[in-house]
C-alpha cells in the first residue's frame, strides 16, 4: 500500500512537472504536433542533481531509514542527492568538536551553539562561509524565518549559519492562572506585580475551590542550586530582562543580583512566603511536584511554558473533579524598572547550519536554494509531517496528525533540517487534552508577548574568571536569597553581601572580562 501510494504521488508529481513545463513554453505548445516535436527536441538537458553532505542531530531512538519516501521527495523537489549523517543528541557536541578539530567538515554542519569557543574560533579561521551577502537572493528564508533568529546568532555582525528556528515566545516560565478561580472571586487578569499579588493572596484566603477549607496556596515554583529556576520570572519582571550578567552598548556590564531591582524581587517573594501565599515547600520542590500541585487543585498559579500538551494534561486532570477548571496564561506584567509590559523573549533558534568554506560558491548557492525551499509551506509540511494521506491526515480542526508510518521511518528527524517555522507551534503540537477553545485565546497571548517581549542578546559573552568561580558565587547568592525569602536572614544581610560582592576582586574581573568579550563579539562600547 505504501509503494502504491508513493507511485501514485510520484506519477502525479511528474504530470504536474510536465504541465508546468508546458506552461512555461508559452505559445510554442499551441502549434500542433510539429511544433511539439520541435519543442521536445530543443528541450534543455536536465541539470544534474547537487549532492549535499549534511550532518545533523537526531533525538529519536533510531535514525531515519535511508532513502525513505520523505527524503526522496525532498531530493526530487530540490534536485539534490542528500547524504545525511545523523548523530545522537546525547553526544552531539563531542562528535562535532572532533570534526572541527580534524578539519573533516561536511558540506553542511548543524552546530547547537554558534557562540561556543571552538565554533567562533573555526569561523575566525575561515572554516565556514559568510552567508550575509547571499541571503537577499533567498526570499523564503527571509520571509519565513524570524528576523531575530538571524540577528541573535550573528558573529561579529555577520550571518555564518542558517538558524534552526524556534518560537520567540512561549518557552520561558511565566505565570499561568486558574481562570475559574479568577471568575469565582470576581478578579481580573493582573497586569502588574502588585495586582498579581492581590490575586494570589485571594487564591490563598478566599476559598477559591469552594470546599469551605483554607487549603489552597496562591502559587508555587521550583528553584535550583545557583538560581531561581521557574521562580526567576519574578526577578525578570522586576529587572525588565532575564540576563544574569548584562552587557549593552554604552553601559558597563552588570550582575543583576547586585542591582536594586533584585532586592525588590526578593522582598516580593519574602512577603508571599510570610503570608502563606507561596507554598512553604517551594525550596525543595521539583518541577514535576509543582505540576502535581496544580493538577491537585492546591495552587492557583504556577510559572510554566505555553506547551499545549502540558496545559492540556493539567486541565484534563483538574476537570475530573472540577468540571469548569480553566488555566489561562498571563500575557505580560509591567516591569517596575521600566514601566513597560514585560514578558521573556527568546533567541529564536536552537542551533545553526554552517556551510563549509571548502564548498565552491556555485554549490553554496544550491545549498541555500535547498534550504530556501525548506522554508516554504510545502517544504515545511513535507519535512515535518510527510506526505498527505500517507504519513499524516488533517483533522476537522485543521491540525495535522502523523501516523505510525511516519514514526516507523523516524520522519520527525527531518524536521531538524527543514524546521516547521510557526510562532504558534507550541499550541499546535498534537495535544488531545488541550481544549479547542484555548487555541485562539492563547494565540493572542503569544501575539502580545511578541509585541512586548524583551530579549537582550548576550549569547557567547564569556569570562574565564566566571567559568572558574561562578558556580561558587551563584550558590552563595542563592543560599542567602532563599534564607531571606524564608525569613531566616533579614534583608540587611542581603544588602551587606551585595556591598561586599561589588568590591570582590573576582566579581570585578568577571564584569571586566565579559565587557571585553561583548566588544569582541558585538562591537560597540
Amino acid at each position: 500500500m505504501k509503494k502504491k501510494s508513493l507511485i501514485l504521488l510520484l506519477t502525479a508529481s511528474v504530470a504536474l512537472t510536465g504541465a508546468l513545463a508546458a506552461c512555461s513554453n508559452g505559445n510554442e505548445g499551441a502549434s500542433g504536433a510539429s511544433g511539439a516535436s520541435e519543442t521536445a527536441s530543443a528541450a534543455p538537458k536536465k541539470e544534474a542533481a547537487t549532492e549535499i553532505n549534511i550532518t545533523t542531530i537526531n533525538y529519536n531512538a533510531e535514525a531515519p531509514v535511508n532513502d525513505n519516501p520523505i527524503e526522496l521527495e525532498m531530493e526530487k523537489r530540490t534536485n539534490t542527492k542528500l547524504n545525511i549523517t545523523y548523530l545522537p543528541s546525547n553526544n552531539y557536541g563531542d562528535r562535532f568538536n572532533v570534526m572541527l578539530a580534524s578539519g573533516e567538515i561536511p558540506d553542511v554542519l548543524l552546530i547547537t551553539y554558534i557562540y561556543a569557543s571552538e565554533v567562533t574560533r573555526a569561523i575566525k579561521e575561515g572554516a565556514f562561509w559568510d552567508l550575509t551577502p547571499y541571503l537577499k537572493d533567498y526570499p523564503n528564508l527571509q520571509k519565513t524565518y524570524p528576523k531575530e533568529s538571524f540577528e541573535n546568532t550573528k558573529v561579529n555582525g555577520k550571518v555564518y549559519g542558517l538558524p534552526r528556528p524556534r518560537p520567540l515566545v512561549g518557552g520561558a516560565a511565566f505565570p499561568a492562572l486558574r481562570q475559574d478561580w479568577l471568575d469565582k472571586l470576581g478578579l481580573k487578569m493582573p497586569q502588574t506585580m502588585d495586582e498579581l499579588y492581590t490575586v494570589l493572596k485571594a487564591f490563598t484566603e478566599q476559598d477559591p475551590d469552594g470546599n469551605g477549607k483554607k487549603d489552597t496556596y496562591g502559587f508555587t515554583g521550583a528553584v535550583a542550586d545557583g538560581y531561581m529556576d521557574s521562580l526567576s520570572f519574578v526577578e525578570n519582571v522586576f529587572q525588565g530582562f532575564d540576563n544574569y550578567y548584562l552587557s549593552q552598548d554604552g553601559k558597563p556590564t552588570i550582575n543583576r543580583d547586585l542591582e536594586p531591582a533584585e532586592r525588590d524581587a526578593i522582598l516580593w517573594l519574602q512577603r508571599a512566603y510570610k503570608e502563606g501565599v507561596l507554598a512553604p515547600d517551594f525550596g525543595i520542590m521539583k518541577g514535576t511536584q509543582v505540576i502535581d500541585m496544580m493538577k491537585q487543585g492546591k495552587v492557583g498559579m504556577i510559572p510554566t511554558a505555553m506547551d499545549a500538551s502540558k496545559i492540556g494534561d493539567m486541565v484534563a486532570t483538574l476537570r475530573k473533579t472540577s468540571p469548569n477548571a480553566n488555566i489561562v496564561h498571563v500575557p505580560t506584567l509591567v516591569s517596575p524598572s521600566t514601566g513597560k509590559p514585560y514578558a521573556t523573549k527568546e533567541i529564536g533558534s536552537f542551533g545553526n547550519y554552517l556551510i563549509s568554506k571548502k564548498v565552491p560558491e556555485e554549490k553554496l548557492k544550491k545549498i541555500l536554494q535547498f534550504f530556501d525551499y525548506g522554508a516554504t509551506p510545502e517544504g515545511m509540511e513535507l519535512a515535518n509531517f510527510g506526505i498527505k494521506d500517507v504519513h499524516f491526515t488533517v483533522g476537522a480542526d485543521g491540525r495535522k496528525a502523523t501516523n505510525d508510518e511516519f514514526k516507523k521511518i523516524a520522519g520527525a528527524s527531518l524536521s531538524n533540517i527543514w524546521t516547521n517555522v510557526d510562532p504558534y507551534s507550541r499550541l499546535t503540537q498534537a495535544a488531545p487534552d488541550y481544549p479547542k477553545e484555548y487555541f485562539e485565546r492563547d494565540k493572542k497571548v503569544i501575539d502580545e508577548r511578541l509585541k512586548n517581549g524583551v530579549f537582550i542578546n548576550n549569547s557567547g559573552v564569556s569570562s574565564d574568571t566566571e567559568t572558574k568561580f561562578q558556580s561558587e558565587i551563584g550558590k552563595k547568592i542563592q543560599d542567602l536569597r532563599i534564607k531571606v525569602i524564608m525569613g531566616k536572614e533579614p534583608i540587611e544581610a542581603w544588602d551587606k553581601y551585595v556591598a561586599q560582592m561589588k568590591e570582590d576582586p573576582n566579581m570585578k574581573k568577571i564584569l571586566a572580562e565579559r565587557d571585553a568579550s561583548y566588544k569582541a563579539l558585538f562591537g560597540g562600547k
